[in-house]
């Protein structure tokens, strides 16, 4: 008796990933992606959501891999964002450390998406910037819409130059 009782949580557990695998639209193991028709809104932390490849790059922002929390970084002071921020934000009389990237990028969303600034908590510190967002949806919306703008330095420019420096904390 005792060796059928071996036998059988194998026997199980082998039914259980065929029942599983069987199911359509439930996970795709390929690109590890959960289908929208599903119904399961977020995934665990080894299943995230991968982002459309043409979305992919948010630079100067990182974004979290993992669903929780959902973190948006910008190691302001790394060899390749130093050099090029920090001369930039200068020539404005700011430091450009994360608080004087809070304050540009609070007026930035009020600009374009006020009702975003809900959405996110600040967290920034002197060498980088952070925040989270309440949902992947709101990170990547954070990360899609000032990806172009500080990407691009005459687009940056254009808000930096209309910004209130008193609401600036740096």
């Amino acid at each position: 008796m005792k060796s059928s009782n071996f036998m059988t949580i194998p026997i199980l557990s082998l039914l259980l990933v065929m029942l599983s695998c069987s199911q359509e639209d439930s996970f795709d193991s390929l690109n590890g992606t959960i289908p929208k028709s599903s119904g399961i809104e977020t995934a665990s932390a080894s299943d995230t959501i991968k982002t459309p490849p043409n979305l992919a790059n948010y630079f100067p922002f990182s974004i979290s891999e993992n669903n929780n929390p959902f973190l948006i970084t910008v190691e302001i002071e790394s060899p390749q964002l130093f050099p090029k921020y920090a001369t930039f934000f200068e020539k404005y009389q700011y430091s450009g450390n994360g608080y004087c990237w809070e304050g540009h990028i609070k007026q930035i969303l009020e600009t374009l998406k006020p009702e975003l600034l809900q959405h996110i908590r600040f967290d920034p510190e002197a060498g980088a910037f952070f925040a989270t967002a309440d949902t992947k949806e709101n990170q990547i919306l954070f990360v899609t819409l000032l990806s172009p703008i500080f990407s691009d330095l005459k687009k940056l420019e254009e808000y930096v130059k209309k910004a209130d420096h008193s609401r600036i904390d740096d």
